[in-house]
């Protein structure tokens, strides 16, 4: 795991690109903090950087960027290969010689020999920049789940990429997108492909960008796309699986030479990752939870009913009111983008940390593909009230109350409304007031994003699941608990969003897959033996901290004389009545104080 940066095809000296390079990956530091390397060659247009996390072969024939045996192959690489030791083993067949025990060096010959049909081979979290001098073509590969970030930028001839937005601004970019702030005050995040920064992208999931340094031609190119092939109709055969394929995905997601932990709430998802993961007898194997003054946020009785069952070493973190005043402005910048989520991710990455943990594992993806989420529910109602004429779903901007408020966004012409009425912040004559814009501006900024056709080929639950996986996940979720993990050089694995796990969810159909009366009802029945019963028949919570209290309490953010915009004075009047979220105030804060 690590960061990853470079500047290609530049007309700027040689020493000012490479000084740019360095100190890209410099201001990413946190996350690669064990090695450092520059790959450049006066007179060749071309500069590679890395910062680098040293999980597999914690030699120095780890270091990056990595150069093939002849010299004509260079990478430098963020992530994990799960299976490189399988794709290793057949390389070797085929004649081929390793260094290392890396798989950064399996990544270069499986492309070395399969060319771009090896980027679909690789089973992992990854973002890599791939330097093919014969041919002088660069490649940027991002892995199917985007779990792994990668942003990139044009500029005439140029191409720069990095692990984080920020970095672009130690190669002289960084000019505002003047969109942002719409989009944050409606998702709550930036949505990809855009970003704070004018023309910085990020690499879509699953697909690669060929560079030709000689033409300065490119494209992008997708090499995996999840797809729905129902095959499996019986819940046992449905269970089977299940308890295989993710025994199968934990137990590779724990091949690392550091010692591994697993983010335990106490909830049914990070409660299986903890069963499964101990059953594997991994040595020095920790859980990592964070407990509560409190009392209603505290999951501490539901994590002990589990711990007494199994063998594990169980690390608990306090985390007060004072922890969160404390650390609240150091947390905000090491946002790589405005986020209205992964504060508790920062925190219990802090503990691993301190712990001396560089892996952990997360039931992050568990709730998208199950089920857990109310949206699964609403969706019937958001589908039923989309049979309204768009004049009475616009009149719902006169509304006084904020959800009711949000049924405007099904008048918009794109799908994109559909999620934003289940998961929007603000409406747009709201974020209009706030900026000062008109509110034609926010519908066609937000209008304008794009979205996969397939997306107007489902419905009900799987329209949900495609929401929730594709949008509230991919845009939010994963962004946060990568910037917020790699902040303390903790790296988080998923195992419910191992690729050939998604593959096999996706294959179960509906019918057995979603049930109304119990959330993630089959991935209960897979592990209800297992599992203690007051962790799946309590109603969920999802891990959280008391953030509208301390945020209340909080008069940064709490007290209204701080902002100057009318509507934004009211909101935080509203908020510090209780009659607003959390996340709704920290937006606005964000918008107005936040640097």
């Amino acid at each position: 795991m690590c960061r990853i940066a470079g500047i290609i095809n530049s007309k700027k000296p040689f020493a000012k690109v490479s000084q740019q390079v360095k100190a890209m990956c410099d201001s990413m530091q946190h996350g690669g903090p064990d090695d450092q390397g520059i790959y450049s060659i006066e007179n060749m247009p071309l500069c590679l950087g890395n910062r680098r996390l040293a999980i597999l072969d914690l030699s120095a024939a780890g270091h990056q960027p990595m150069l093939s045996h002849k010299e004509d192959l260079v990478i430098t690489y963020n992530g994990e290969i799960y299976n490189y030791l399988e794709i290793r083993t057949e390389l070797i067949n085929l004649g081929y010689i390793f260094k290392t025990q890396t798989d950064t060096e399996v990544i270069l010959y499986a492309y070395q020999h399969w060319g771009e049909a090896a980027f679909g081979k690789f089973d992992g979290i990854f973002a890599f920049c791939i330097f093919n001098k014969r041919e002088q073509c660069v490649y940027l590969v991002r892995d199917q789940n985007g779990i792994k970030p990668l942003y990139y930028h044009f500029d005439h001839e140029t191409l720069t990429f990095a692990s984080e937005v920020k970095a672009f601004r130690h190669a002289d970019i960084f000019h505002e997108n003047d969109h942002w702030r719409i989009y944050y005050l409606a998702f709550g995040h930036i949505p990809e492909p855009y970003t704070t920064f004018k023309k910085v992208y990020s690499l879509g999931k699953g697909c690669f960008l060929k560079y030709n340094i000689r033409s300065t031609e490119h494209f992008i190119q997708s090499y995996h796309e999840f797809e729905n092939k129902v095959y499996i109709t019986s819940e046992n055969l449905a269970i089977a699986r299940i308890r295989e394929q993710l025994g199968y995905s934990i137990k590779q997601q724990m091949i690392a030479d550091v010692d591994i932990g697993v983010l335990f709430s106490g909830g049914i998802d990070s409660s299986i990752i903890t069963i499964v993961a101990n059953q594997h007898n991994r040595s020095h194997l920790s859980s990592i939870s964070a407990n509560f003054n409190e009392i209603d946020f505290s999951e501490k009785k539901q994590r002990n009913n589990l711990l007494q069952k199994i063998n594990i070493q169980s690390i608990e973190q306090l985390i007060t009111y004072r922890d969160f005043v404390q650390n609240f402005e150091t947390v905000l910048a090491n946002m790589d983008q405005p986020t209205n989520d992964g504060i508790n991710t920062w925190f219990v990455c802090k503990t691993a940390k301190a712990h001396g943990i560089k892996v952990v594992l997360s039931g992050l993806g568990a709730d998208e593909l199950f089920g857990g989420y109310p949206s699964f529910d609403r969706i019937y109602k958001i589908q039923n009230l989309n049979g309204l004429s768009k004049s009475v779903l616009r009149s719902m901007r006169f509304s006084n109350h904020i959800k009711l408020k949000r049924l405007y966004y099904l008048s918009l012409t794109s799908p994109i409304g559909e999620y934003l009425c289940l998961r929007g912040v603000y409406s747009p004559d709201v974020i209009a007031e706030l900026l000062d814009i008109d509110m034609r501006t926010v519908i066609d900024c937000l209008e304008d994003i794009p979205l996969h056709h397939g997306i107007k080929k489902i419905s009900n639950e799987t329209r949900a699941s495609w929401f929730e996986f594709n949008m509230y996940m991919q845009n939010q979720l994963l962004k946060d608990t990568d910037f917020m993990s790699m902040s303390h050089g903790v790296e988080v694995r998923v195992p419910f969003l191992d690729r050939n796990f998604v593959d096999l969810v996706l294959s179960i159909s509906t019918e057995v897959k979603f049930n109304y009366e119990q959330k993630k009802k089959l991935l209960v029945e897979a592990y209800k033996e297992d599992l203690p019963v007051e962790t799946w028949k309590r109603s969920k919570m999802g891990f959280t901290f008391p953030f509208q209290e301390w945020m209340r309490k909080n008069r940064e953010i709490a007290d209204p004389s701080r902002y100057a915009n009318k509507r934004a004075k009211s909101l935080i009047q509203l908020f510090g009545k209780n009659k607003l979220h959390w996340s709704s105030a920290l937006a606005l804060y964000r918008i107005y104080h936040a640097n």
